[in-house]
Parts: structure tokens; sequence; C-alpha cells
């Protein structure tokens, strides 16, 4: 992302940066924004949005807002505009998804320590509706929790958030099973039907020993509901979490809980 230079913010904006009024020029910048995104006309708002973060580089709002505009809206747009060819259409999706970005990252280069913005690219890059890279989710989630403003109550969450991309993540299954048999121990609040699933199949996956592995009876609360959590991960199936055992564990409960009834 490009940073503007002060004599790019045009003759009113730098009068605004020298005689303190970067906060109000912002705000009508904003709104001319708002205008530019009515008018699908991307790159003034991208240029709006330059112009506004540098009058107001520690407003977490209009880092997200801006960058939200390039990555869902600009993306959106491009992707189903049927003007363009498939090639060109898919090229612009990619290219304003990496815009927003490159916006957040430039926001959080300017601000270190808010979590906001760096929970902002892991949402971006876990999001399976635009183009998923785990890895790089990976990454700017263990970066929210380095944050000294990340609030206690919601590091359990971005924990698990975390575990979630990290099983995702082609090569670091054993990192995640570490992660989430630490989350699964600390807390009962951790104990969700998603996590559950993913440590009973990576369990399976790894190939954990009996001796060292969760038993069922520790990880679901009873059998009918392990076989309801397990049948709704299973069709989940398509977003890439592990499901190893899996399939052949709702087999076996369904049979045993119908020989049951």
């Amino acid at each position: 992302m490009k940073r503007v230079d002060k004599r790019e913010l045009g003759q009113v904006a730098a009068a605004a940066v020298l005689g303190g009024m970067r906060s109000p020029i912002a705000s009508i910048e904003n709104l001319r924004a708002f205008v530019h995104f009515e008018n699908l006309d991307w790159p003034k708002l991208e240029k709006s949005y330059q112009i506004i973060t540098a009058l107001q580089p520690h407003t977490t709002h209009y880092w997200d807002t801006g960058a939200w505009h390039l990555h869902t809206n600009a993306s959106v747009y491009y992707k189903e505009n049927k003007d363009l060819s498939p090639f060109r259409r898919s090229a612009m999706r990619k290219k304003y998804i990496d815009k927003g970005s490159a916006f957040l990252e430039e926001g959080v280069r300017q601000n270190p320590d808010n979590w906001r913005l760096h929970i902002a690219l892991a949402r971006l890059w876990s999001d399976s509706h635009k183009l998923p890279d785990m890895a790089r989710a990976v990454k700017h989630y263990e970066d929210t929790l380095t944050c000294g403003t990340l609030p206690t109550y919601k590091r359990e969450q971005v924990g698990r958030f975390t575990f979630y991309a990290m099983t995702r993540t082609p090569g670091r299954e054993q990192n995640a099973y570490q992660l989430g048999l630490a989350l699964f121990k600390n807390s009962e609040r951790n104990h969700t039907p998603n996590l559950v699933c993913c440590l009973f199949a990576l369990q399976n996956l790894l190939e954990i020993p009996d001796d060292r592995r969760i038993p069922d009876a520790d990880l679901f609360p009873n059998e009918k509901l392990e076989l309801m959590w397990l049948k709704n991960y299973f069709d989940h199936r398509g977003q890439e979490y592990p499901m190893d055992g899996v399939r052949q564990k709702i087999v076996e409960l369904e049979f045993k809980l119908k020989q049951e009834s």
C-alpha cells in the first residue's frame, strides 16, 4: 500500500494537517468516500481512504472500513461484473483483495499494537468466500495474541480461531493438536463442538497412542451429542478441516444407538 505524501493530500487537507483540523477534514473526506462507493468508483474511494488515514492514522474505524470496501465490496463488484472477461474478473477480484490486505497492513505498521487491525487481517485470510490463505491467517491470529491491547476476555476466543486456522494449514497439524489440547485442558469454555471434533480428527490423523489421546468419553458429553456434533462437522468437510476417522465413527455410533433404541 502506497503511503500518501502530504503533498498528495491537496491544499485543503494539507492546511488541515498544519492547522489542527485533521478530524473534521477526515470526516468530510469520509463523506466523499461514501459517494465514491455509491458510484462504484473504487480508485477514487481508495484515494479517499488514503487521505483519511493520513489525517487520522490512529482511528481504527477508517482503516477497517477502507479495507472492507476494497477487499469485499470492490472485489465482489469485479467478480460479478459480466462486462469483463472471466480472466479479467478473476484478476481484478484478486487485485482488490490484495489491496484491502495491504491497506490493513499499513494500518498495522502505523499501529502495531492494535489488535483489531491484526484480527481483521486474520479474518480476511481465513474467509472461505475470498481467497483463503490459512498460513497467513495463522500468522495474523498469532500476532493478535501478542497485542497488549487485546482484552483478556477475548484471548480464549482468538486462541480458538488460531487453532481452527492452524488445523487447515498443511504441515501445522502437530502444532494445531498441541494448541487444541492446551485450549481443551485450560477451560470448559473451550469444549465447543468444533474444537472437540477437530481434536478428535487430529488424534486420528496424527495416530496419537491410546494411552496419550483424550478418550471419546472425555471429549464428548455423551454418545448422542457425539453423533450430532460429528455429523454437523462432517457436513462442513468442504472447509478443509481434518476428517480422519470421522465418517467411520459416525457409522459406528449410528449402528450402536440404533441397536440400543
